[in-house]
């Protein structure tokens, strides 16, 4: 079980190494918990609503986003847009 744990910690460890890496690279020179603070400003939003049949929709997206997004995204040859918009009906 310890093993585990470091094996998840060296691996996070030499995945943020390699995400600030590739950030200085592109000049982009923020501490991880500056970056942090900029991405937070995107999220996941559930909008749930009931139709006049009586049934429920749940709309999920991600919200728009800002500038500071995009060049971290861009940065590190990701997506702005990472996941699709999902209904479900039930």
């Amino acid at each position: 079980r310890i093993q585990g744990h470091l094996f998840v910690t060296v691996l996070a460890y030499h995945l943020l190494c390699v995400i600030q890496r590739t950030l200085r690279e592109s000049g982009i020179r923020h501490h991880w918990a500056t970056l942090r603070t900029h991405l937070s400003g995107q999220v996941r939003v559930t909008t749930s609503m009931v139709n006049d049949k009586g049934q429920v929709i749940h709309i999920r997206h991600t919200s728009e986003p800002e500038p500071v997004h995009v060049k971290i995204y861009n940065a590190l040859g990701l997506p702005v847009r990472p996941l699709r918009r999902l209904t479900t009906i039930e």
